[in-house]
């Protein structure tokens, strides 16, 4: 026998029908504001809980947003999911997280959980497996059950939805040329992400600068695994006269200040670096870490409001799936000076 308080148990001890109850719950214009304090009032000394079941079954929405994540532990995912979160409670969702750990069999798990009708719509940046194997198929289920999807960041074009980015190609296109402005002459990429579509994108952008700068060696290195980062960098540093490194991201670009620092190298006098993502941490590295701010605070907003947009106007056949690319701002600190 469940001894959760329901509407009629409100409705009992102050004399009106379940009907006022959950009208004055739900903000109504119906209710006057007396009525509508008197009912909050009594519900919070019963401590009521709302049955959300009962009520996306009565409506035929939840109110809630599935958000899948590759990872919660860098600046940029956890950037993203806040501007998503604050978002979504100034229009009243509610937000479910799941993470796939970068594997494609935890982003199927999430998948499956959401598509049980637990949620309105999706937000989702792939897991890196799932980019690296280009298995797609499990994301075709959100189009059968005609749930909306907004995919960020690690994006495939497989899938018909709405979808936000950055310019990743541009933005390690331009910060290669400004490395270069500055007198650089021997500029390495660095990534960890090489596999993704982002990563991919970023070392196309420094390889069309090279070529634009007429630069014939495109210094490319690539770290399957962070526990050999070390080895894999010194090993670089040592055959070739570096003088500047883009990372492909934030974690990266911290690792390569300490690996750069530690085998007697100066910087930026002796090698510039700058990453991706900013936030407390680059603004305190010694040196400070220049950056190129991703915009993240602005995609979480974004995305939110792009689903909102399609689960509340569904009945709109017409408007065509968008691909929002948001330009990046590099932040020069002393890592690039």
């Amino acid at each position: 026998m469940s001894n959760q308080v329901t509407l009629k148990d409100i409705a009992k001890i102050l004399n009106v029908s379940a009907s006022t109850v959950s009208k004055a719950l739900n903000d109504s214009h119906e209710i006057s504001q007396q009525t509508k304090d008197n009912v909050i009032s009594v519900a919070k000394s019963l401590n009521y809980i709302p049955n959300d079941i009962a009520r996306s079954l009565k409506s035929n929405a939840t109110k809630r947003i599935g958000v899948i994540l590759p990872n919660i532990e860098s600046d940029f995912f956890a950037k993203v999911i806040r501007a998503i979160e604050d978002e979504a409670t100034k229009r009243n969702y509610k937000i479910l997280i799941i993470l796939s750990n970068d594997t494609i069999e935890k982003e199927i798990e999430g998948v499956s959980i959401l598509l049980n009708g637990s949620v309105d719509g999706v937000i989702i940046s792939l897991a890196q497996e799932t980019e690296d194997l280009q298995e797609f198929s499990h994301l075709q289920n959100f189009k059968q059950r005609k749930l909306p999807v907004v995919m960020f960041d690690r994006v495939c074009y497989e899938i018909g939805c709405d979808k936000i980015t950055i310019d990743d190609f541009e933005a390690t296109y331009e910060t290669t040329k400004y490395l270069h402005q500055q007198g650089c002459k021997n500029i390495a990429f660095l990534s960890t992400i090489y596999q993704t579509s982002v990563g991919k994108l970023r070392k196309e952008g420094y390889v069309k600068a090279n070529e634009d700068l007429k630069i014939e060696e495109n210094l490319v290195i690539e770290i399957p695994k962070y526990k050999k980062f070390n080895s894999i960098l010194k090993s670089h540093l040592k055959k070739h006269s570096i003088d500047a490194i883009i990372t492909s991201d934030q974690l990266s670009a911290i690792c390569t200040l300490k690996v750069i620092q530690e085998n007697g190298f100066r910087i930026p006098k002796d090698i510039s670096v700058v990453g991706f993502t900013d936030g407390l941490v680059p603004q305190y590295t010694i040196p400070s870490l220049s950056i190129i701010d991703q915009n993240e605070e602005k995609i979480g907003k974004l995305a939110l409001n792009t689903l909102i947009n399609r689960i509340e106007n569904t009945s709109d056949k017409s408007v065509d799936f968008s691909h929002e690319i948001l330009k990046t701002n590099l932040i020069k600190r002393q890592s690039s000076l």
